[in-house]
């Protein structure tokens, strides 16, 4: 019996120690990895996996002292697991290439180097604090869980990407942050408060694809310097989609967009706000309404300019913004030209000459079709040749009642006219007498006026 007690207790031994080589385990060292140190100023290790090796990323799986560089290549399976490079004080950059599924787990990348922030005290860019710089290049992201970013990150980079999923959170709590940018890359899932409540100097989605932006997808992000749309599509953009504070300059150039709700930008902007060269669908009452001026902004006459957008539909409200001295140019909506939409739907009479809608398959600016066809008399003249054929057919049909009248109801009810011998009348009386009939004769004779002398 205590043979077998001690013969469990040694087997349970070898298990624990198993597990902990295992957790703790230098990657680096397994061939399938094929990861080789470079030296020189910096300490980088390069992985580029071998036969579809899967690759798990666990805290103390790499050598945390001297490593400053990572770079993994063409695996098959990279799973970071949470806390795998928190204690890689020394780490700057993380490269990660061509990679089949790529996980990341809750706080996987939560890095703050030496220093802790445990009050998430903001810290804007300062290039004399260590920071630390993620690229993700040309792989399918399996996986963003929540918290997966936080931290002193300097630069995160999606390129050439595909992801999956993006949980709540994922992006949060980020200090020294300089650039975040998803360049080239497909969002299938992207959830409410994927990024929250964080400071950047720039914020970049430049030929991003995604079917559903929620509301509070970009949630309470302060950006000092740019914050810029290039070349993406999306096809619903909710309320408060991207709630954004601060930046110098807003733009959204070259991007569809097919479903844009009311006040979809929430953005407070110190500086100029371009849309340019954009495809708009349906475009909801007050879309642009949320874009505001800071309070505070000292500089006067700052632009909206709206420059050679399209829009398949107008409402009254579709375009109006407040706080900046709007500029339209090259306004195109793919709408049928029409005098009474024209007035209702485009307040400001000063745009007439940049916006321009259909008028028989080619586009017009609505300036020179208010002045060519909806003059009074071209615009009513269909109205005016109705009220004249009207005119003409009553009075047609008043003649012909009138005609009728005379020449054939007073016929068939008094009876025509009888002509006598000599062209004298005849009347017959009846005698109550004698029930003969007795012909009267009446003769009008001419008679001259009787003169009396006085």
């Amino acid at each position: 019996m205590e043979k077998t007690m001690n013969f469990k207790q040694e087997i349970l031994t070898i298990l624990l120690v198993r597990i902990c080589f295992v957790s703790s385990q230098d990657i680096t060292q397994l061939r399938e990895y094929g990861c080789q140190w470079h030296g020189g100023s910096s300490a980088t290790l390069a992985c580029y996996c071998q036969n579809g090796a899967e690759m798990i990323v666990r805290s103390q799986s790499i050598p945390a002292f001297d490593t400053t560089t990572i770079e993994i290549n063409g695996c098959k399976l990279v799973k970071f697991e949470d806390n795998s490079i928190s204690d890689m004080r020394n780490l700057r950059s993380i490269t990660l290439n061509n990679i089949e599924s790529l996980i990341f787990d809750s706080r996987s990348m939560n890095w703050y180097g030496y220093k802790e922030n445990h009050g998430h005290i903001e810290e804007r860019f300062d290039m004399s604090v260590p920071s630390l710089k993620i690229s993700i290049t040309q792989s399918n992201v399996s996986l963003i869980s929540s918290h997966t970013f936080t931290g002193r990150i300097n630069e995160i980079t999606f390129d050439t990407t595909t992801i999956d999923k993006i949980s709540p959170l994922a992006f949060a709590n980020l200090l020294q942050s300089e650039t975040i940018a998803i360049r080239n890359s497909v969002i299938k899932d992207i959830e409410v408060q994927s990024f929250k409540k964080f400071s950047t100097e720039y914020l970049e989605l430049n030929g991003v694809s995604a079917n559903f932006i929620p509301s509070r997808t970009f949630s309470n992000i302060t950006v000092y310097q740019n914050f810029t749309i290039d070349n993406c599509n999306f096809n619903t953009v909710r309320s408060s989609g991207f709630t954004i504070y601060n930046p110098q300059v807003f733009q959204v150039t070259n991007t569809n967009i097919s479903h844009l709700n009311g006040e979809a930008f929430s953005i407070v902007s110190r500086g100029i706000v371009i849309f340019r060269n954009n495809v708009f669908g349906e475009v909801n009452d007050g879309a642009f309404q949320g874009i505001t001026l800071q309070r505070d902004t000292q500089v006067n006459d700052i632009s909206f300019i709206f420059e050679s957008n399209s829009l398949s539909k107008l409402t009254r409200y579709s375009l109006g913004t407040t706080d900046f001295k709007v500029q339209y140019r090259n306004i195109y909506i793919g709408e049928q030209c029409d005098c009474t939409d024209i007035d209702h739907k485009i307040i400001e009479t000063s745009y007439y000459s940049e916006i321009m809608c259909l008028h028989d398959e080619e586009y017009m600016t609505v300036r020179d079709f208010k002045s060519n066809m909806c003059s009074i008399v071209t615009n009513y003249y269909i109205t005016l040749i109705i009220v004249c054929v009207v005119i003409i057919l009553v009075i047609v049909v008043v003649s012909i009642l009138v005609m009728y009248y005379k020449f054939v109801y007073r016929k068939n009810k008094y009876g025509g006219p009888k002509q006598g011998k000599n062209g004298q009348l005849s009347l017959i009386v009846p005698d109550g007498r004698t029930y003969r009939e007795t012909e009267l004769h009446v003769i009008v004779e001419k008679t001259d006026l009787l003169t009396t002398d006085l």
